[in-house]
């Protein structure tokens, strides 16, 4: 009788089935930590579309310059360049695909694909001011959705001030040496 040499059927199965686990258990962490690091970049990505937009929309004067009242942008307002005050935001979307810069230049990158946003501004009555005068605050509330599904939301209140705000405290008039203020920038 001749002895025969190698593996059986049911030994090879075995050994195919031990590898296939063994690579399966390597590759999991990569493949996860390659996940959580497209949901960082796009986290880190929708913070920064938010922060962008914040800070947009402070840099604009609380009060409607042609007195409107309504939050929502008036007649001939129909893009943000056209934005004169906070509450023109108010309603504002960019639907998935079609979130912009500040300059209105489209976002290519791959993490903002799903990407969209949403701006809603309201005014804000402190306890005991009374409701038919001027609102004291605005809540201003910047939405990033992520595939329709929120990822983060940043909220800031804006207070109103009194009379002509800071953005009108210094003016020509007021400079000493009657030139303009200059803004170094380091190279």
């Amino acid at each position: 009788m001749k002895r025969r040499t190698g593996f059986t059927l049911a030994e090879s199965l075995l050994a195919i089935t031990l590898l296939a686990v063994g690579v399966i258990a390597i590759t999991m962490p990569f493949t996860a930590g390659a996940q959580n690091e497209q949901d960082d970049v796009r986290r880190m990505l929708g913070a920064a579309l938010a922060q962008e937009m914040m800070e947009e929309i402070l840099a604009k004067p609380f009060n409607d310059p042609d007195g409107a009242s309504a939050p929502g942008p008036e007649t001939g307002e129909s893009s943000r360049a056209a934005f004169d005050n906070i509450d023109d935001y108010h309603g504002y979307d960019e639907s998935a695909g079609s979130v912009t810069n500040a300059y209105g230049i489209a976002l290519s990158e791959a993490a903002a694909t799903d990407l969209s946003r949403h701006v809603s501004v309201a005014y804000i009555y402190v306890a005991g001011q009374d409701t038919g005068e001027s609102p004291t605050f605005a809540r201003i509330t910047v939405e990033v959705r992520y595939q329709g599904d929120e990822l983060l939301t940043v909220t800031r209140l804006k207070y109103a001030y009194p009379g002509p705000g800071p953005e009108d405290a210094l003016d020509d008039d007021d400079n000493s040496d009657g030139g303009d203020i200059v803004e170094e920038e380091d190279a």
